[in-house]
């Protein structure tokens, strides 16, 4: 998937992953993720530095998913997918 893609592009992915397979781990583990980054957080280590990874230094655990995948994303960009989903956050 394309970085930069927009709040309602990327609603759009996670309704038609739910309504391919309702029980992903992989939307379960995005939905954490952005309910955290809409609250101000980083969406957790990834637990490794990608190999394309050129944020600040990443800690012990490696990048965090916001400073990889969403480094110049504001809260209210996570707000807006998650208000799409019907995610609480």
């Amino acid at each position: 998937m394309k970085k930069n893609k927009s709040a309602l592009e990327m609603g759009m992915h996670y309704i038609n992953m739910q309504k391919m397979v309702p029980a992903s781990s992989m939307l379960r583990e995005a939905k954490h993720q952005y309910i955290d980054m809409a609250r101000g957080g980083d969406g957790g280590s990834l637990g490794y530095v990608p190999e394309d990874y050129t944020g600040p230094t990443p800690g012990p655990m490696g990048a965090t998913c916001r400073e990889h995948n969403y480094p110049n994303h504001p809260d209210s960009f996570f707000q807006e997918v998650c208000a799409i989903m019907g995610w609480v956050w």
